[in-house]
């Protein structure tokens, strides 16, 4: 018997592996705007907030001009990202199924729109929550409790899968249990979550009850 309805999903290191692109182009525009070059990292802390929350924690004194800065350098970095195996018919399996399908991102709408991986897969979403659609973000349930209302449903026909402790309070903190992705191994123990997944067929059992 199928144990959620509405599947919710992180894009940054859950759908898309934004790794070396997103904190790459951070590292690039701190070293030219603060003449200083952290490890990737040491710029972790940073993968999963909004950008431009990011911009006012480290260039307070211009951040809007940081943030145009970090945008140029992830478009000429943006070859690095691709979709994780299995995404594509992971979905797929999920809407032949008749799941509602959904994304809760820190990513502001405008940045949905240029990136053409996403473009490739954003119709098969049936509800999607960017940073404009909440006045607070994660690590804040805020962003899910959007979700909930957009898709008129309740916290326990939900699933929420993402990568980071920004995600697991998001989800948790709105009554929403928690898939942790680990496709590279490298998740830390501490992240509370509901489910660990370590492939994406993983996740088809965790929806349908069988783990």
């Amino acid at each position: 018997m199928s144990k959620y309805s509405n599947i919710i999903f992180d894009i940054d290191g859950t759908l898309v592996d934004t790794y070396r692109t997103g904190l790459g182009s951070l590292q690039a525009v701190m070293e030219k705007m603060l003449h200083v070059k952290p490890s990737l990292k040491e710029l972790e802390p940073y993968f999963g907030i909004p950008s431009f929350q990011a911009a006012k924690m480290i260039y307070p004194q211009d951040w809007k001009l940081f943030l145009e800065e970090w945008e140029e350098f992830y478009v000429q970095m943006h070859h690095y990202s691709h979709l994780f195996d299995g995404v594509v018919d992971m979905l797929s399996v999920l809407k032949r199924q008749g799941k509602k399908l959904g994304i809760v991102t820190s990513r502001a709408f405008d940045e949905l729109q240029r990136d053409p991986i996403m473009n490739s897969i954003i119709d098969m979403f049936d509800v999607v929550v960017t940073s404009k659609d909440s006045s607070k973000h994660k690590p804040d349930p805020e962003p899910t409790l959007a979700f909930l209302s957009k898709a008129k449903a309740s916290s326990e026909e939900c699933l929420y899968v993402g990568d980071t402790i920004f995600d697991s309070k998001c989800a948790l903190g709105a009554g929403v249990n928690f898939a942790l992705v680990d496709w590279k191994g490298i998740a830390a123990d501490d992240i509370p979550a509901t489910y660990r997944v370590h492939n994406t067929k993983e996740i088809w059992l965790f929806v349908n009850g069988v783990l």
